[in-house]
């Protein structure tokens, strides 16, 4: 495992999920285009970072929510002051313990399988004999 990968992975994974968090979250986005696009990010977290895929898919989503609430909190709150944070994404992904663990499961999954798939594209090891 390649911990730059990993620390890569996790970083463009984590802002260019909280900006889709954010951003669609007042829009009435259909929820298969919704998780869609983020699995598909969460998928391309599993390539960049390689066998390290499983530890930085879910540490990106887990990360992108945060900033994703920071984000969405203050888009709401310049157009209507008084709007609490924002803690749920369009019914779907919550911040809340219970609800996002089987998000947190199915991110270690896909980004396992993105791993498995950028590892073989991109050897961590540089083509070199273990």
């Amino acid at each position: 495992m390649s911990w730059p990968r990993v620390f890569a992975s996790v970083v463009a994974s984590a802002i260019g999920l909280a900006f889709w968090w954010a951003l669609t979250e007042p829009l009435p986005v259909p929820p298969v285009i919704l998780l869609g696009v983020a699995a598909a990010i969460l998928f391309c977290a599993g390539l960049i970072a390689g066998n390290g895929g499983a530890i930085a898919a879910p540490v990106a989503f887990l990360f992108s929510l945060f900033v994703a609430s920071i984000i969405a909190t203050q888009l709401h709150q310049a157009f209507r002051p008084q709007t609490a944070p924002v803690d749920e994404f369009n019914g779907l992904i919550s911040l809340h313990f219970p609800e996002v663990v089987a998000p947190l499961a199915i991110a270690v999954v896909i980004g396992a399988a993105g791993g498995w798939v950028g590892e073989r594209l991109l050897p961590s090891h540089g083509g070199r004999p273990r």
